[in-house]
């Protein structure tokens, strides 16, 4: 069972995965796709901003107004981290009047591997040679998901000067740049998703493996309650011809008592299983938990006496109502007072307590402390801690385990403590509003 939950587990992983990957993808091909548009519309930009000094006594305005184009350049945050040459030649001579090596040094924006790669790529396209008089006009556009060039030739002052501009990208690189915070934010929710998948999958296996525990010993325990009262029946049965009549009366008594047990038992387990279930339909009305508890007592007074008990019941006159099904509540301080009685030495204090809109009852024995291990226990089905103290009273262990059903399905809280003190058992309901 485990190996199917973690095969699913780990095929849905990869599902997650696979779709988590496909999106990146498909996000990162658009945003590179986009970016270099981006920079190729940069190139055109700068290439046509016009330069108006081209005069031999102007160079200083010349270069000055060529600074000034690679300044508008870089105030793009496309073009930070790439690579970048331009240059101005003198096609008469083929002399270099400015470049751009030294400005981007200076700025320490671009990289400088990729400014080589840009300046050889101008060198080379130069290099080829250019006529004098024929107009130039070169436009290449390379695009990439690792690298992409963009590159412009273009003659200016009738055709005396040569001015370029070349660039060089990594958009990958820059695309993750740029969009940090969705990377980050997507991989976050991916790790989110995926962690959850496998808490899920965990909670999955664990809930499946404690429901097969569970029924493990709900029959191991139906086959332990029902083994004793069998085998008493069985074996008076099977000696029922060499009975006499009144050892046969006396033997039909067990008999019965017997199959009461079982079908007291059975009873139970059915009260558990619909309760839990939600097929029994609750009826709440005002249900006084003191008047409750009163009667419960009276029922037990004869073993109380027997047994020499104290009970004391704590609080005022005025009712403690809540808001529950009658019936079920009857159930409630019925196996509390009974396993109160149980386990006691010689005395049980059943308080009340209102708080607010709430009120709680509690009810304490004297009796044996319960250890902490078997706390979170007892209310498990067919969970008994010892045989009770006297014969009288059944032990089968279903009695707690009805409880903790009437008492969720009425959203009530509840628990116990065991010590010094005694032994606890509390609940706390929603007081009866006349309104509801």
């Amino acid at each position: 069972m485990k190996n199917n939950y973690l095969k699913y587990g780990i095929i849905f992983c990869i599902l997650v995965f696979a779709i988590f990957s496909a999106v990146t993808v498909f996000y990162t091909k658009s945003n590179i796709d986009e970016f270099n548009d981006e920079v190729y519309r940069e190139i055109i930009e700068i290439n046509n901003t016009f330069i108006f000094h081209f005069e031999d006594d102007s160079t200083e305005l010349f270069e000055r107004d060529l600074i000034n184009v690679w300044e508008h350049y870089f105030r793009s945050e496309y073009t930070n981290g790439s690579g970048f040459y331009s240059s101005a030649t003198d096609l008469k001579n083929g002399n270099v009047i400015i470049d751009s090596t030294n400005y981007t040094s200076s700025l320490a924006q671009t990289v400088p591997d990729l400014d080589s790669k840009a300046r050889n790529m101008i060198d080379e396209q130069i290099n080829e040679g250019f006529s004098s008089d024929k107009p130039v006009n070169i436009h290449s556009h390379d695009d990439g998901i690792f690298n992409t060039t963009v590159m412009s030739i273009t003659d200016i002052n009738d055709n005396d000067y040569l001015l370029s501009y070349g660039a060089v990208f990594n958009p990958f690189q820059s695309v993750i740049r740029l969009k940090a915070g969705a990377y980050i934010a997507g991989l976050t929710a991916f790790i989110v998703i995926e962690a959850a998948v496998l808490i899920s999958f965990m909670m999955l296996y664990r809930n499946q493996k404690n429901y097969e525990l569970r029924n493990q010993k709900l029959t191991r325990g139906i086959a332990h309650e029902l083994k004793t009262p069998l085998a008493v029946t069985k074996a008076t049965v099977e000696n029922w011809d060499y009975l006499d009549d009144n050892m046969r009366r006396e033997h039909s008594k067990n008999i019965i008592s017997e199959v009461g047990h079982m079908s007291e038992m059975v009873d139970r387990l059915l009260e558990v299983s619909q309760i839990s279930g939600g097929n029994v339909k609750i009826n709440p009305e005002a249900v006084d938990l003191l008047k409750l508890t009163r009667n419960t007592k009276e029922r037990n007074s004869e073993l109380l006496r027997e047994r020499n008990i104290r009970f004391t019941i704590t609080g005022d006159e005025n009712s403690y109502p809540v808001y529950a099904d009658p019936d079920m509540m009857n159930i409630v301080i019925g196996n509390f007072v009974s396993n109160a009685i149980k386990y006691c030495d010689r005395e049980i204090t059943a308080d009340f307590e209102r708080t607010g809109k709430k009120i709680t009852f509690s009810i304490t024995n004297d009796g044996a402390v319960i250890g902490k291990k078997d706390l979170d226990k007892i209310w498990d089905i067919f969970y008994t801690t010892d045989k009770a103290r006297t014969n009288r009273m059944s032990n089968s262990g279903v009695g707690l385990s009805l409880v903790k059903s009437i008492l969720d399905a009425h959203k009530a809280k509840y628990g116990c403590t065991s010590g010094a003190g005694g032994t606890t058992f509390r609940f706390t309901m929603d007081r009866f509003e006349p309104s509801k």
